[in-house]
């Protein structure tokens, strides 16, 4: 603290500080990666889920969308084990991910899920869930091949460069 700061003006400062790294994290938790397949976005997410973060992961997925110019979003949850949803419970994420879909849906976006672990997916089988709405895959590679395949795209292997 300056001489010349008051404690209520260095309250004031440190608040707004801790505002600008709450955004800062808010942006760096949910990255909306473009893909190298055409109109696709990737988001890879990691880490524990709550109402906030979720609220915020919709939000961003949504105006993305419109940005990228995107048709398709791939949601990777391989980086989310049940310890990440205890906090929000399974059939609330569950319902989230209905939720999103519907919105992408709207929009006219493919959404294709990706990571799900066996727990989660159990639970959603016993929760009810409508899980033929929903395009799966096991890994990430194998939904970017699903990816390719639909959009008529290969890889090609050539010689590296000498």
């Amino acid at each position: 603290m300056s001489e010349s700061q008051t404690p209520e003006e260095e309250i004031r400062q440190l608040r707004e500080r801790v505002e600008e790294c709450e955004k800062l994290i808010d942006e760096l938790s949910t990255p909306i990666i473009p893909s190298i397949i055409p109109e696709t976005m990737l988001v890879p997410l990691t880490g524990s889920l709550n109402e906030k973060r979720l609220d915020n992961i919709q939000k961003k997925v949504l105006f993305s969308i419109q940005k990228q110019k995107a048709d398709t979003v791939l949601i990777d949850f391989t980086g989310i084990s049940h310890l990440e949803v205890e906090e929000l419970g399974l059939q609330n994420l569950i319902y989230r991910i209905s939720e999103l879909q519907a919105g992408l849906n709207l929009m006219g976006v493919e959404t294709i899920f990706v990571g799900f672990k066996p727990n989660f997916a159990h639970e959603m089988v016993i929760s009810g869930v409508d899980t033929t709405k929903f395009i799966t895959h096991a890994t990430f590679r194998d939904g970017l091949k699903y990816l390719m395949s639909k959009k008529g795209l290969e890889f090609i292997e050539t010689e590296p460069a000498k």
